[in-house]
Order: C-alpha cells, then sequence, then structure tokens
C-alpha cells in the first residue's frame, strides 16, 4: 500500500500505549492531513508464544504479544504486560520462541526492552533462528534503551521462531516489553511511526512539517531579527521549492530545513545527561532519587555525526542542573558527585577547564544560577528543616559571591523554594511552597524577589488549584510572559508547559495557556493540585519570543510556542539515559543590576524590618466596614524542626501533630499593633522569619488572614496596600515624607514562643469552665478539664477533634488541611473562617448567658483574646515540632497497648446485655492522666463508689471489681513512660536528643 507521510500522532493517555490494533490486521494512524501511515500485520499477535523462564503468572511470555507496550518508569504497569524471566532460579538468559501452525512470511522482528522498572533489564546479546536451523538468521547486540530496535532477517518462511538472549545489562530480571515479527522491512515513516507508538518520542508532529506554519515563523523571524537572521531568503526559497512535493527526499529535506529555521542562531547546546530523577514529589528530586552516571555536556547541533563533548563526567554521582554565564563562558552547576553526598555547586569553564567547587558541607545545595552582579543565588538545605508532611530536608534560596564566599539567606520560607532565575529588570522569579492554614498539595506558586532578598512580591498561582505547580519558569523574551512547567505536587517534576501572562489576571484561567495539551489541565478552581497524563515535559528554555527547547523525557525538541512547527533538535542518548537543562550556548543579555534597598551595614543590622499598611480596608470592603479594625496581629508561621518517617503521620500528613487535622504549623504570636483610624499603620516586625497577619476587630477577632507569608531582610522598609487587595492595584504610596517613627508591636501577654494550648488556653477553661463541664456532670458531654489523652488533652478533643467535618466543629470554626479539602483555599471572604464563625467565641464574648440571659462566666480581656486567638491560629495545640517521643504515631500519640482487648473482653461478657454485640459506648478520644475518669469506667462504676452510673444498673460495684481493676491497670505502663518521658504537652518534657535533623 502506499505510505503517506504523517502530521502527527495522539498519544494514548493510559500508562502503556496500544501500539498494534488488538484484532485489526493494520494499525492506522489519523494524521492532520487526513493521509495514513500504516504498519503490516503483526504476525506475534496470532503466534503461540513461550519462554524457557517466566517470573511469574503476571510476566508470562504472551504478554510479549499482547500489543501493549508500557512507558519507560512505569514501575508495575508492565504486570501483565510484558514478559521477564526469573533471574534468580535460570539466569538473565532465555529462549524466547513464536510458533504458528502453518508458515509464515517474516522479514523483521522489532524487540522493546524492558524499561519500566530499569533500563538495565533490557537484553543484550541475541541470536534468532528459523524452525530447526543450526545456523542464526541473525545475531547482534541490542541495546539499553525504551523504543523498538529492529532485527533484520532474511526474507523467509517459517513456522517457528526462536529469540536467544544470551545475557542483559545486569537488571534484576530482563525481559521484553513487546516483540513483533513483520513479514516485510519497515519504511522509515513506518519506523518511525513505530518509534512514536512506543512512548520513545511521544509528541505529535515531530519532525512534521506544515509550510505555511514554517513560512510564517520564516518571515516573522526575518521581521523580528533582520540582518542577524541573513539565511531567510534562501530558506523561504527552499521552502518554496520542496513544498509541493510528497516524495521521502522531499519530506526530509523539509525536516531538516524546519529544524535549521527553529534552531537558527544556536549551534551549541549545554546539556545534562543523567537518569531521570523518580521522585515522590515535585519537591524531592533534591535527595530523592539518584542513580549515577552522565555528565555535562556540549552537544554540536549542526554535526549529526559528532558525539557530544563531554566537559564533566560523573560516573560514580549525579547532576542535577547547570547554568550558562551571561558572556557563555562558565558553567554553574549542581553536582552530587558521588552517592552518599550532597549536591553542591561547581563551576567549569565552556571548554571542560577550570573544574571548582564552590560550595560544600552536610547538606544540599543546588537550582544555582548566574546574578547580574555576578553573584550566585541558589537553593540550600543547610538549615535544620523539614516539610511539614513528609520528610523532605527543606531548600530555600540565598545568595554568594562567585567564589562561593558571603552566603547570605534571601528566603525565610519554612517550606521548599525552588528553581530561581532572574527577570529581564534583575528580579528573581522562584517557585515557592506555602500552606500557611490551608491543605499541602497545592500551592507551589510564583514569587519575585531581589537578589538583596528585599521586595518580596507574589507573582502568580498563590490561590490556583490546578496545576498545583508553577516552575521552572523562565521569560520569554521581549514580552511580559513567562514560559514554565506546569505540573502536579506528586511525582517527578515534568508536566505541561504553559505560558503565563500575569496581566490578565494573577490567579486567572485567562492568564494560563497550556501549549501542550497532551498534558491536559483542569480548571484553576478545580482539582487538588495533582496533575495526570502523561507528563512529557520539562526544563523549558525561551530562545525568542517565538521559539524554545524543551527536555521531553530523554530527547530534547525545539519548537514554536504554537506547536505548528517542532522538531527534534537533539536525539535521546542511547544508553537509557535522558537529557535536562538544553542551553544554547551564546552569550546573552545581562539583566540591570538592582541597587540594594539595605542600609550599608545591614550585615550589622537588628533583625528587625519596617512595614507600612496604606490602608487595611483596601480588600476588605464591604465585608467589613471602616472603623471595624483595631489592630493587625503579627503572627510567625514556626518551621519543622525534626526529620520523622512518615509512615508515623496522623491527621492527614503530620508528624509530629500539630493539631487535629487544623493547623500544620506551630504558631508564634509575635505581637499587635493598633490601626489608625485611616486604615494605615507603621511598626517595625522582626526580619528573615516567615509572618502573616491578621486583622483584628475590637475584641480580638481575626476579620481577616492572609493564608500566606512574608518575610523581610535586616532594616528592610518594605509597604502594603491593604488586607487581600489586588496585586495588580495602583502601587503603594510613597512613605517619604511621613514623619512619623514606627511602632513596635505589642507581644502578648502570655509571652512568646509557640501558641500552646495546654498554657496558654487551659488555664482559662480551668478557672471559669471545669467547675460545670467536667467528666462527673452525668447530664452534659462537654468536659472541659485538661487531663492528657491519646493525642492531646480533653478540652482541646471535646471542643476541635470530636465529630469534625469540613469547617470543624460546632464549637470551633477552624480550616481543615487534610488532602481532599483543597476546595477552603478559594474560601477568602473576611470572616469566612474562625472566631467570627465559632459558637465558643460567642459563648466567651456574651458572657455564656443561661436561660433567662442573665451571664454565667466572666473572662476579663486578656483572657477571652487567649481563647479568640486559639480559634484564628487555626486551633494549634502543640506550641512547636519538637517531641520527646519521636519513634510513637505522629510523635505524640500514648494509648495503652492491652485497652482495646481487655475492653472487648470484659464488655463481651458484662455489656452485652444493653449494647449491642457488647461494645463499650468509647468517644474518639481516651483519657490517659487520670484514666479513672474514662467514661467507660465511669459509666458502669457505681455513684456510691465515684462513678457517674450512667449505665443505670452497676456495673461495678466499687473500684475494687478485678474487671475494673484490670481495664484501669492497662494505663499503667503508658504512665509510667509519661513519668520517665513527658510528652511535650506536659511539665518537665524535653525534646529527644534521638531525633534526625541531617540536612542531607
Amino acid at each position: 500500500m502506499t505510505i503517506r507521510r504523517s502530521a502527527g500522532i495522539r498519544p494514548s493517555p493510559r500508562r502503556w500505549l496500544f501500539a498494534v490494533c488488538l484484532a485489526a490486521s493494520v494499525l492506522a494512524v489519523r494524521t492532520r492531513a487526513a493521509d495514513e501511515v500504516s504498519l503490516p500485520d503483526n504476525l506475534a499477535r496470532s503466534a503461540r508464544a513461550a519462554a524457557t523462564s517466566e517470573h511469574n503468572a503476571h510476566y508470562l511470555a504472551k504478554f510479549a504479544t499482547d500489543g501493549k507496550i508500557p512507558l519507560p518508569g512505569s514501575t508495575s504497569e508492565d504486570r501483565d504486560a510484558a514478559w521477564c524471566v526469573l533471574k534468580a532460579k535460570t539466569g538473565d538468559a532465555a529462549d524466547f520462541t513464536l510458533e504458528w501452525d502453518q508458515p509464515v512470511a517474516v522479514a523483521e522482528i522489532v524487540y522493546f526492552g524492558r524499561t519500566s522498572w530499569f533500563m538495565q533489564e533490557c537484553f543484550k546479546g541475541y541470536e534468532v533462528y528459523l524452525d530447526g536451523a543450526v545456523q542464526s538468521a541473525a545475531k547482534g547486540t541490542l541495546k539499553m534503551i525504551h523504543g523498538p530496535q529492529r532485527i533484520a532477517i532474511p526474507p523467509a518462511r517459517a513456522n517457528k521462531i526462536t529469540i536467544k538472549f544470551l545475557n542483559s545489562y545486569g537488571g534484576y530480571n530482563p525481559g521484553a516489553a513487546e516483540i513483533m515479527v513483520f513479514g516485510q522491512q519497515l519504511s522509515r515513516q513506518q519506523a518511525a511511526l513505530l518509534h512514536r507508538l512506543s512512548g520513545a518520542v511521544e509528541i505529535a508532529g515531530v519532525d512534521q512539517v506544515t509550510p505555511g506554519a514554517l513560512r510564517e515563523l520564516i518571515e516573522w523571524m526575518q521581521k523580528t531579527h533582520g540582518p542577524a537572521y541573513p539565511q531567510a531568503d534562501g530558506q523561504l526559497t527552499q521552502l518554496a521549492a520542496l513544498g509541493p512535493r510528497d516524495d521521502d527526499e522531499a519530506q526530509q529535506q523539509l525536516a531538516r530545513l524546519q529544524r535549521d529555521v527553529l534552531l537558527s542562531g544556536v549551534d551549541q547546546l549545554l546539556v545534562i545527561k543523567r537518569h531521570e530523577i523518580t521522585a515522590s514529589h515535585v519537591y524531592t528530586y533534591h535527595y530523592e532519587g539518584q542513580q549515577n552516571g552522565g555528565g555535562l555536556y556540549v552537544a554540536r547541533l549542526h554535526e549529526p555525526d559528532a558525539p557530544p563533548i563531554e566537559l564533566v563526567a560523573s560516573p560514580e554521582g549525579q547532576i542535577l542542573d547547570c547554568d550558562l554565564s551571561y558572556d557563555g563562558t562558565q558553567v554553574l552547576f549542581s553536582w552530587r558527585r558521588k552517592t552518599g553526598d550532597g549536591y553542591h555547586l561547581w563551576t567549569v569553564n565552556i571548554d571542560g577547564r577550570g573544574l571548582k567547587q564552590l560550595t560544600d558541607g552536610p547538606w544540599h545545595d543546588y537550582n544555582g544560577c548566574w546574578l547580574p552582579d555576578g553573584g550566585i543565588a541558589f537553593l540550600s538545605t543547610r538549615a535544620p528543616q523539614f516539610a511539614y508532611c513528609w520528610h523532605a530536608p527543606v531548600g530555600v534560596l540565598h545568595r554568594m559571591a562567585a567564589d562561593g564566599s558571603n552566603v547570605v539567606r534571601l528566603s525565610a520560607n519554612y517550606l521548599n523554594d525552588f528553581t530561581p532565575v532572574v527577570l529581564e529588570d534583575g528580579r528573581l522569579i522562584y517557585t515557592r511552597w506555602e500552606y500557611v492554614d490551608k491543605p499541602a498539595i497545592p500551592i507551589q506558586s510564583l514569587w519575585t524577589i531581589n537578589p538583596d532578598g528585599t521586595g518580596l512580591a507574589g507573582y502568580f498561582g498563590n490561590r490556583v488549584l490546578s496545576p498545583g505547580t508553577f516552575m521552572e519558569a523562565r521569560q520569554i523574551p521581549g514580552t511580559t510572559k513567562i514560559l514554565c512547567t506546569l505540573t502536579g505536587h506528586n511525582g517527578p517534576t515534568r508536566g505541561a508547559i504553559g505560558v503565563v501572562d500575569r496581566s490578565r489576571g494573577v490567579n486567572a484561567q485567562a492568564a494560563i495557556e497550556n501549549i501542550t495539551p497532551d498534558t491536559p489541565l483542569l480548571p484553576v478552581d478545580k482539582g487538588n493540585g495533582n496533575t495526570n497524563g502523561s507528563k512529557l515535559y520539562g526544563g523549558p528554555m525561551p530562545l525568542d519570543a517565538r521559539r524554545f527547547l524543551v527536555s521531553a523525557r530523554g530527547p530534547v525538541l525545539v519548537r514554536d510556542l504554537a506547536g505548528t512547527c517542532v522538531s527534534l533538535a537533539l536525539a535521546r542518548p542511547d544508553d537509557g539515559q535522558q537529557y535536562f537543562c538544553a542551553t544554547p550556548v551564546r552569550p546573552r543579555m545581562r539583566p540591570p543590576v538592582i541597587p540594594t534597598r539595605l542600609p550599608a551595614d545591614s550585615a550589622a543590622q537588628e533583625p528587625i524590618a519596617t512595614l507600612y499598611l496604606q490602608d487595611v480596608y483596601a480588600g476588605l470592603s464591604p465585608t467589613v466596614p471602616r472603623g471595624e479594625v483595631k489592630a493587625i496581629r503579627v503572627v510567625r508561621e514556626m518551621q519543622k524542626t525534626v526529620r520523622i518517617d512518615p509512615s508515623l503521620r496522623a491527621f492527614g500528613f503530620q508528624f509530629p501533630v500539630i493539631s487535629c487535622g487544623a493547623t500544620y504549623a506551630g504558631k508564634d504570636v509575635i505581637g499587635e499593633v493598633d490601626v489608625n483610624p485611616d486604615g494605615s499603620a507603621y511598626f517595625q516586625v522582626p526580619s528573615g522569619v516567615p509572618l502573616y497577619f491578621m486583622a483584628l476587630d475590637r475584641d480580638g477577632r481575626a476579620v481577616q488572614r492572609m493564608r500566606s507569608f512574608t518575610h523581610f531582610m535586616p532594616g528592610e522598609v518594605q509597604g502594603c496596600i491593604g488586607c487581600h487587595e489586588s496585586r495588580l492595584d495602583s502601587p503603594l504610596r510613597q512613605l517619604a515624607g511621613l514623619g512619623l517613627e514606627p511602632k513596635e508591636l505589642q507581644p502578648p501577654e502570655w509571652g512568646g514562643g509557640g501558641f500552646d494550648y495546654a498554657r496558654i488556653v487551659q488555664p482559662v477553661l480551668d478557672q471559669h469552665c471545669v467547675p460545670c463541664h467536667h467528666p462527673h456532670d452525668p447530664t452534659n458531654t462537654i468536659d472541659l478539664t485538661g487531663d492528657k489523652t491519646d493525642w492531646f488533652n480533653v478540652s482541646y478533643d471535646v471542643l476541635a477533634r470530636e465529630r469534625q467535618g469540613g469547617r470543624g466543629t460546632s464549637y470551633v470554626n477552624w480550616i481543615p488541611t487534610y488532602n481532599g479539602q483543597e476546595w477552603n483555599i478559594l474560601q477568602v471572604a473576611p470572616k469566612t473562617w474562625g472566631s467570627p464563625q465559632s459558637k465558643l467565641a460567642d459563648v466567651i464574648l456574651s458572657g455564656h448567658p443561661d436561660a433567662a440571659g442573665k451571664p454565667q462566666v466572666k473572662l476579663n480581656d486578656a483572657e477571652r483574646r487567649r481563647i479568640l486567638a486559639w480559634i484564628d491560629l487555626n486551633v494549634p495545640y502543640y506550641g512547636s515540632s519538637e517531641t520527646a517521643h519521636p519513634n510513637a504515631p505522629g510523635c505524640r500519640q500514648m494509648v495503652p497497648k492491652d485497652l482495646d482487648a481487655i475492653l472487648a473482653d470484659v464488655s463481651k461478657r458484662r455489656c452485652a446485655e444493653c449494647h449491642r454485640d457488647g461494645a463499650f459506648p468509647r468517644r474518639e478520644w481516651t483519657r490517659i492522666t487520670n484514666p479513672q475518669l474514662n467514661s467507660f469506667l465511669l459509666a458502669p462504676l457505681a455513684q456510691s463508689a465515684g462513678g457517674t452510673q450512667r449505665c443505670g444498673k452497676p456495673v461495678f460495684a466499687d473500684a475494687q471489681d478485678p474487671d475494673y481493676r484490670a481495664i484501669l491497670a492497662t494505663f499503667t505502663p503508658v504512665l509510667e513512660r509519661l513519668a520517665k518521658t513527658p510528652r511535650m504537652d506536659m511539665p518537665g518534657a524535653q525534646p529527644s536528643c534521638k531525633v534526625n535533623r541531617s540536612c542531607q
């Protein structure tokens, strides 16, 4: 049949691709021009497959002829979709046979290696035998790659093909994702189609040419680049001659022409070759998934037979990323030189000479970029802080001199920063992960900051659910738009490629253009922050306003933003590794140096910054009328200082536990400052720590909160327009001429440090509430005593933990941070959360009136503000992430080991008359201190013996009952343990000295 050119194919959304139709004789792929390319019959589909070694029932020989080709790195997706040997029993050699009832014509075999788990599970040496022949029909060496490997055999007819796989590349259980047999040699287009269908290059339209689109690109480049693009006329002439032709030679020339146009001005590429980092999360690429090999290379794009020039080899380590100096002569790169090392920053000249290490230490330094003033910005995990919902060491933005000296921390993030680069105006743009009182999967949004650490500002996406992550952002030259990777929270750092135009709104759907629709994205207000689909792309590098380079899980593509012209710039390496960080080797514009806004002696300054709030009501009206806001509260979001195994998580992904599913982080109230009648405030705040603000009414209720954070450098003077105002609003009025002195914050009367519920709130409840709300009150389940429970204390469990839902409990309104609650990120209207919506706040402010309206309690102002602050801080219980019991669930839980079993036994024998299945009624929590006051011991105990006898007829006549004592005895080991090592909410508690604080 006639084979016509294919303009592209549509990739399957599944993790494996159907390479052939299961029943049809040919697979036809519809092209953009309505032409067809089709494959001959895959004869292996009609054969009986067998092998001398099969790993188990899920990796049988027949699965290598089922038409399913799992993608590389897809791990268990090859279950029931690939064949592999049981190497432990038979070694890595095996015979694979295909047999037909009648002779078939055979001319070519295509082998697809097993690459779902490890590239090394590809076979290496092979021999092919037809029927019972003694002489092989073909033999050779297979490569360790993903995708089709063609084995030509002399055309013949045969009943049986035997492929003897002689050895492998050393993988655990080598095999085949697919084995195909064809009765004719495949044409070039058919082979290319098969390559794309295998997932080796899954991008529609690669090296396929639409003459009209190519002509328009050439004309645009001629107009834009002028004399710097002298080849335009010749290329247009060549295009005019080739366009009408449809033969193979013309199509090859068109493909070469398109590639030349797209790569105009780029002769060499700086690239990293390494294995893909199979990170569990988008923020763990700096410490997970190390696979040694590869290095730093320069590829000569217009010398197809020339191998890349090796600048730095990394046989025992891994190079993560790189950045080329503005003059194009020096490479800055992050290198984990050997297993067990951290990443550190190095430089090397573009000719491979002058290798120099810049940083060192038991941490990671990575994602470096050159600054316009000659310095270097980078991320570092050198401070012992860790992701609250995982065990990742937190890397945040720093800067240093070009020789590695004078390191200065710029970012005060308590979670990870990502991939900083410099914008054309000299600012840094980078990605920042945060979850101040919101679920953790979103938000990894774009922020800007000056190279001296001042002027932090949100750029885009801080209230966008999908995509959850904007990273690897780079400015499109000559525009105000950003090209970046759009991906999700879980999984590797690749995804779609998008153009962001913040002038259309800093969280707006209209501001995001997904230019790789084969990786689909949900709307900005939908989803949970994760991205599904093929997630092929990463590391976009703009060349001009229309062209860019991008890595595509192995190869490097060059294309236009519209996707109408796409070419292969650099083919995938043959050794199973991939190319990353493709950068043109050429000088580039050096952005202006932004003069520092800090005092000359900023290094000696007190850790204080000055903040001017222009009008707190900007963003609050009309919900909050003028005059209602009386003060601003400044809160520090505290970092997690311990590295804990995630298997110990509780209340979502808290470990150590801070709250009952509300705040992840400990909260430190720094202080408050009065707001002037015009809504302004001018005050000092600590520098170098993550801060957020609350607008308080006269009672101390937070009518609005940031749900984000900011930070300042020592000596910095910064201003903001209002509270939740649009980031595109008119600029702030100048501070000059105010003639005012900034006010100092008034610290809370309860003292500094993390907000500790047992220390700050419980004393108020003990004085005013416990006389009525105690465990012996038979008519009320509101027990507000301070006895310690399995996780917290009794009053906290009753008010905040018990019977919780999407907005907290019936007593306290709080923001759930569990996965699956991402909807609440968008609920930012004033008075939506916290004390304005809490029954407990209403009770304490009204004096808890009785039926006649007479107040029953009278808290003073300080006591009321303690409780209101606790609610508005999103109900923290523990004051910090420090723990005395790092190996306990959630690093906090204390429960009697045998309690459940003994309760079940006693209730079955003595309570079945009243309770179905003999189960004691239990609350969601268990009292640990004073365990005799648990309801399951008070209710069945006679009143005369100190119980409540809520069971009616006493089950236990007195506390000497053997079953009563057996239940109570289960608490003895826990109490002894706590007496020896108090939990962090108990007097005398000390942080464990055995906790992991490794920054690497």
